[in-house]
């Protein structure tokens, strides 16, 4: 289910596996491969993604190694001209899109392996029932005449439906701001997402261009502005230079984080001693700045970021995006940088291990200081924001915790502006572009109703929390006890995020359609006949299945037993 991004590395992954599988991709929209951030229909070429060719998991052939080979119009038209063999260039989001869609092609090409692939685009997969001999999958064809509806059975399923509801965040920002008719328009957030409706508004108003001196400045030809409405008040900072391959870490290593937790309250404090421990030993001097001696996992991150807040955010900007070009140009990564950018991808393995208390700890202190590390732009999106700053265009405004963005009713009973209410209330905007990324999802908000439905029964039979979405087993399998939910991997990351936080990235969905594949590939070889009890409950299960039909309530299922009528018996519901 779906063929985006994440898809096609799995489909790439389970040609390269050697097993003859029949393949069936559903993809809602009509333009497979590229996936919402990514598509063309959504970005203009000057909106970039952030991450560089050598970043990025190569499918058939490297990101740089594509780009070189596409001819000098089409180039241009991706707005690839003169960086395409640069791979440490951040390419628009658009090429990237064009990218996937290419491999996917290729992925499904006769000779691309022993697979055998299907692609249905503009099908609207609307239910899943998982069963202990195989998944059905309900669907919508909405480009054929009357939306035909099909069913079909699968022995697995692989959910990589990508961002989950289709309204929110990071996705939709540049192409909203593409429809704002606002002159004075506030932007929730100022990460990434922001930077794209800020730069698809200046686009639409005016146009950047280089100085004399080689700065680059903006020139406003309609009136408007954008303020980034933010709780912290602070701008992303600028992309700094790291070695293709990392210095293994030391002390804050995978397998000592494993050994810290012990499943209870606390694993988060012997964490952070490891962290702190390599910090203190990559970089000294940081570490005396921020006295890490005395600093904790709930006291570290208001510590990292107190400079940063004083600080004018535009005045901080240029003065990290000169410390960035310094790197990049001495090819020398900052210390401090580095050593945190390498401890996230090791404190990703012990998240989801965490205890309620600390889980709630660590999203307060140190996500924080994690994502804004590894979250860098590229310099051009930093230049970008102060060229707009100094043409007058572009504010950032903190607002409080007790402070609100709300709508007003006009004198004539319309909806009227937009205003930030609360203590101190300060700003009317015309218009309001919402670009705070995707947020975690609880199985409340999974929209395939029966699998839902399994879903919310186990949980509620384990007293797990429904808004804490899913937590996969190995190979992203729901539940490899559950001989039903061992079918399905679900890789869409908004019901993930809660126990995953750091999944959202083209690096992270490789790397979990591969592990996926993986599961598959084990599955298939260890395949064999049911024997003794679990054979019973399979027939079981399937006889109850089958003496069922669902009934759908708009996004809800009710299962309505078929009984057996007879002459000595009331009929049965």
């Amino acid at each position: 289910m779906g063929a985006g991004p994440t898809a096609v590395y799995a489909l790439d992954a389970l040609q390269r596996q050697g097993l003859p599988y029949r393949v069936t991709l559903l993809e809602a929209g009509g333009q497979p491969g590229q996936g919402i951030p990514f598509n063309a229909q959504h970005n203009g070429a000057h909106l970039l993604a952030n991450i560089a060719g050598f970043e990025l998991p190569a499918v058939g052939e490297t990101l740089n190694a594509w780009a070189m080979r596409q001819t000098p119009q089409r180039q241009a038209a991706l707005g690839l001209a003169g960086m395409a063999h640069d791979e440490r260039a951040f390419f628009p989001r658009m090429a990237l899109g064009a990218y996937y869609a290419d491999q996917l092609a290729q992925a499904m090409a006769p000779d691309a392996g022993p697979c055998i692939v299907t692609l249905h685009c503009h099908a609207e997969v609307h239910d899943i029932v998982a069963r202990p001999d195989g998944v059905r999958v309900l669907w919508t064809q909405s480009d054929a005449p009357g939306a035909e509806r099909h069913a079909a059975d699968f022995d697995a399923v692989i959910v990589a439906s990508g961002y989950g509801k289709p309204d929110v965040g990071e996705r939709l920002a540049g192409a909203t701001a593409r429809d704002s008719k606002g002159r004075q328009v506030a932007v929730l957030g100022s990460s990434l997402s922001a930077i794209d409706a800020a730069v698809e508004l200046a686009v639409r108003h005016g146009q950047f261009h280089e100085a004399a001196d080689g700065t680059l400045q903006y020139a406003m030809e309609r009136p408007f502005s954008v303020t980034f409405l933010s709780r912290n008040g602070l701008l992303p900072e600028a992309d700094f230079w790291v070695p293709e391959q990392a210095t293994p870490l030391r002390h804050c290593t995978p397998r000592a984080l494993a050994s810290a937790v012990r499943g209870e309250e606390g694993d988060l404090d012997r964490a952070f001693a490891l962290f702190a421990r390599e910090l203190a030993q990559a970089d000294p001097a940081y570490a005396a700045a921020m006295a890490l001696d005395t600093a904790d996992a709930d006291s570290f991150a208001d510590r990292h970021f107190a400079r940063r807040m004083a600080a004018d955010p535009f005045a901080h900007a240029r003065a990290n995006l000169a410390q960035a070009r310094a790197s990049h140009a001495q090819a020398r990564p900052s210390p401090w940088r580095h050593a945190i950018l390498r401890m996230h991808e090791a404190f990703a393995t012990i998240v989801p291990a965490l205890a309620p208390g600390d889980l709630a700890r660590f999203v307060r202190g140190l996500k924080r200081v994690f994502v804004d590390n590894y979250a860098a732009v590229p310099h051009l999106s930093v230049e970008r924001l102060l060229a707009l700053h100094d043409a007058g265009v572009l504010t950032v405004q903190r607002i409080a915790s007790g402070q609100s963005v709300t709508r007003a009713p006009d004198a004539g009973g319309k909806a009227g502006c937009w205003a930030i209410a609360g203590a101190g209330s300060v700003g009317h905007f015309d218009d309001v572009i919402d670009a705070r990324g995707q947020a975690p999802l609880g199985l409340e908000d999974f929209p395939f109703p029966t699998l839902r439905l399994h879903l919310c029964a186990q949980a509620l039979a384990q007293d797990r929390d429904w808004h804490e979405g899913l937590a996969p087993a190995q190979g992203h399998v729901l539940d490899p006890e559950d001989p039903a939910l061992a079918r399905i991997h679900v890789l869409s990351l908004p019901f993930l995020l809660h126990r995953h936080p750091f999944i959202q990235g083209l690096t992270e969905s490789a790397a979990m359609a591969r592990a996926c594949v993986a599961a598959l590939g084990r599955r298939a070889r260890a395949a064999s006949p049911s024997s003794g009890s679990a054979r019973e409950d399979i027939h079981a299960a399937l006889d109850w299945l089958d003496r069922t039909e669902p009934i759908y309530l708009g996004r809800d299922v009710l299962m309505v037993a078929r009984g057996e009528r007879d002459e000595q018996a009331p009929p049965t519901t």
